[in-house]
């Protein structure tokens, strides 16, 4: 009776699912700027639209910081049973989202025009100012909801509403298009109006899911009250290779926009690369989604310090990062001419022509995208904060610069095409040879890409695990359990205690929690640390406090639940937490 990783394989396949749908859904109003765009609006607002976007990378760059380490701060408190903490720091991250969405408004109100002309609007390009000065004045509103989304999209998966997040963008997608187009067809206010549609479709979004907190049981409720910089400090070091990878990005954009400008010399260049940049973003949801998710359970299991299903969540993340990445590949090469015509009209034909030869490049990157984003995201979880930093600059700017300054006076725009493609080949290469330094050989198993912070300390001797989907599997865990404690020379209360924790709290959740379809199953897990034994009782049964239940029912039939009140009277500390629809319980002797 093994660990058999079914509870980890079923939640990162339910959490991945709403991710990406969410992560696409939030990226759609970009998408959908840049299609209305480029049918009606004009090739000229289509390269404006194309050299506003490292400003919505820079956007990207804060929601990344303070979504991803919210989330994987929260997810590690979470796992290791700290729900206080856990809604200190979501607190903490609301406050901080606000003072920097005001700061950044206030910035782009204030110099929007210097913005544009930094970012490629000059020389044979200056006539592309006043459109993309507009489209970032309409747009800047939608900056305080843009971070909240990108925020609430992983904090209600661990809260148990995922529905809400896909809920709230699909109406912000609804809204959305259809102000897109009474704007070009009816108001036709141009790309001020664009940038406005947006704002007020992801400012419905946001209206939609704070809902969510009108619920009585959820674990994020926010509180001015114990708010710590600490915690502002554990959320932008978690967050920081997010930003790391974000600001390269960033900067990519804005380098290779002035390639094209100043070498190509072609405003169809620069839309050409907007289009394959609205592409690449979109497609990349997918993997992000992959990576986000991998990072919220990779907190989990950090906070946990469970090395089994370490292996199992690294498993999972590559095989679905190749299903999905080769998958969505094949289809950006095969339809690249019909999806670059989708953003652009009769006028603009050289414009959607390039773009679609930049798409079928990127096409041969998605796959490799994904598993290195995903790994840099699980690093991240694993609090392995200078590979992520250092490999998030690789992948993000310096593996694609170079090649495309390299290559651009020998194959002229397919050097930026093509260095995406060389970008992500050398980044998994680094990858490699990382893990091969680790292992002090050529790895060739999941483990040997694990990356484990010291915290994971305990060798296999330590620990005993045990995954069990019938009742009848109980008694032989409890048997094994006691094997377990006499091989670690455990004293008799521990030998006593914890084969009848095991047994008693097995017996219950398996008869209450079960269900007949197969899907229900719980990971127990001992370990023999400095400080004692501790026993981790993880499943994805219905929600069931049994701390908060004993003190309900505190005056009520002492008969009743029995086995529950012993372990509570025995032990010396019992944590509960529901998160990521899992039951996870946690005893100290």
């Amino acid at each position: 009776m093994n660990a058999n990783g079914r509870i980890i394989n079923r939640i990162f396949t339910k959490s991945v699912i709403s991710i990406i749908v969410a992560a696409m859904a939030a990226m759609l109003g970009i998408v959908i700027d840049g299609i209305v765009i480029g049918r009606f609006l004009g090739p000229e607002s289509m390269a404006a639209y194309g050299l506003v976007m490292p400003v919505a990378n820079l956007v990207t760059l804060f929601s990344g910081v303070l979504s991803t380490g919210v989330q994987i701060v929260c997810a590690q408190r979470l796992g290791s049973g700290d729900i206080k903490g856990a809604r200190k720091a979501f607190s903490m991250c609301m406050v901080i989202t606000v003072i920097i969405s005001v700061i950044l408004i206030s910035v782009i109100l204030s110099f929007r025009n210097d913005i544009v002309v930094f970012l490629g609007a000059k020389g044979n390009s200056a006539y592309l100012l006043p459109y993309a000065s507009e489209y970032l004045l309409g747009l800047a509103f939608s900056i305080p909801s843009m971070l909240f989304l990108f925020e609430f999209n992983t904090l209600l998966r661990l809260d148990g509403d995922p529905n809400r997040i896909i809920l709230a963008v699909g109406v912000m997608t609804v809204l959305d298009i259809a102000g897109d187009i009474i704007n070009a067809l009816v108001i036709r206010g141009g790309m001020l109006g664009i940038g406005l549609a947006t704002t007020i479709s992801y400012a419905v979004a946001v209206v939609i899911v704070l809902f969510h907190f009108t619920k009585k049981d959820i674990i994020f409720r926010f509180s001015f009250k114990g708010l710590q910089l600490s915690d502002l400090k554990d959320i932008f070091l978690t967050g920081s290779s997010s930003a790391v990878g974000s600001a390269s990005a960033v900067l990519r954009n804005t380098v290779l926009n002035n390639i094209l400008v100043l070498t190509v010399l072609s405003g169809t260049a620069v839309g050409a690369f907007g289009i394959m940049n609205t592409v690449l973003s979109f497609s990349q949801c997918t993997m992000i989604g992959i990576g986000l998710t991998a990072s919220m359970i990779a907190g989990m299991l950090y906070g946990d310090r469970d090395r089994t299903a370490s292996e199992y969540l690294v498993r999972m993340t590559v095989k679905t990062d190749l299903l999905l990445g080769l998958s969505i590949g094949a289809v950006l090469f095969i339809f690249s001419g019909q999806i670059a015509s989708i953003f652009g009209n009769k006028d603009g034909q050289a414009m959607v022509e390039l773009a679609g030869r930049a798409i079928r490049f990127y096409a041969f990157s998605v796959a490799l995208y994904g598993i290195n984003n995903s790994f840099v995201n699980y690093v991240q979880g694993m609090k392995r904060m200078v590979i992520a930093n250092v490999y998030g600059f690789l992948q993000n700017f310096l593996f694609i610069a170079v090649p495309a300054v390299s290559l651009i006076g020998l194959i002229d725009t397919d050097a930026v095409w093509a260095a995406f493609v060389i970008g992500e080949i050398l980044t998994l290469i680094c990858v490699v040879i990382l893990a091969a330094v680790n292992k002090k050989g050529m790895p060739y198993r999941f483990r040997d890409f694990l990356f484990l912070p010291n915290c994971f300390d305990l060798s296999d001797e330590d620990i005993c695990e045990i995954s069990i989907s019938r009742q009848e599997q109980v008694i032989p865990a409890s048997l094994e359990i006691d094997r377990f404690c006499r091989k670690k020379g455990a004293d008799a209360k521990i030998r006593l205690l914890l084969p009848l924790f095991v047994e008693e709290l097995g017996n219950n959740v398996s008869s209450y929690g079960f269900g007949d379809d197969g899907k229900n199953s719980m990971d127990i897990r001992v370990i023999c640390d400095r400080e004692g034994f501790a026993l981790r009782i993880r499943d994805n049964c219905r929600m069931f406090d049994p701390v908060e239940w004993a003190r309900i029912n505190e005056a009520g039939d002492p008969a009743a639940n029995i086995g529950i009140r012993m372990v509570l009277g025995m032990a010396s500390d019992v944590s509960y937490v529901n998160t990521l629809e899992l039951n996870i319980l946690t005893i100290r002797i």
